[in-house]
């Protein structure tokens, strides 16, 4: 009994293995079942160890899945072949260019951030320097020991104004320039690794860059 059991254990291990190599190949049951001929409710109650498949269908399915598990494990050479190599030569001509492209556009974002900013940390000067100024007008005013309606409306309008300078202050100070810096820094990051892959795949298939573009 207890033999029986563990043929059972390891007969179900086999079956989950057959599944996850049947997913990992990208292949649903309905397509798998289709290139062996069988219905997809056969296929999976053969998954499920309650069928069998005939003997050269069995054969050719377990050839596919040791092939893909060979691949994994490293006991095949796990390199391009030479119909994929073609394929993806094609291929790279078509999305380098638009790698390069976006690198470029990268670039220039990069540009205009840095030029956002300068402009950021400019804003943040004149409006900490307008705070100074106004708090110090304020603040003589009230040491001259100057009053009346007039004197006050002064004050109430410079008090707005500094509000105003705070305002703005806070719209470009230290922690929104950083999230802007962040932002440069990603991207240029961005730019960096499109331009590695790029460089790294042109190598790899022997391409060369169109000048021209």
């Amino acid at each position: 009994m207890a033999y029986k059991s563990l043929n059972f254990v390891k007969k179900r291990s086999k079956d989950s293995l057959h599944i996850q190599t049947r997913k990992k190949l990208g292949l649903s049951q309905a397509q798998l079942a289709a290139i062996m001929q069988v219905s997809r409710t056969h296929l999976a109650m053969i998954e499920t160890g309650k069928r069998t498949l005939k003997s050269s269908s069995h054969v050719s399915l377990l050839k596919m899945f040791q092939q893909f598990q060979e691949l994994e494990t490293g006991k095949q050479l796990s390199y391009r072949s030479l119909e994929t190599r073609l394929f993806l030569n094609e291929e790279y001509k078509k999305i380098l260019p638009k790698m390069k492209v976006l690198e470029q556009e990268c670039r220039l974002h990069i540009k205009l951030m840095k030029r956002d900013l300068a402009m950021m940390q400019e804003r943040a000067r004149n409006a900490e320097h307008a705070i100074i100024v106004f708090t110090t007008a304020i603040n003589n005013i009230q040491e001259n020991g100057e009053t009346g309606n007039k004197t006050d409306r002064l004050i109430t309008g410079l008090n707005l104004f500094k509000q105003q300078a705070y305002n703005n202050f806070l719209t470009c100070w230290e922690p929104e320039q950083a999230k802007l810096h962040g932002k440069i820094e990603a991207t240029g990051g961005e730019a960096k690794a499109l331009r590695r892959y790029r460089v790294k795949v042109m190598r790899e298939q022997g391409l060369k860059e169109d000048k021209r573009k």
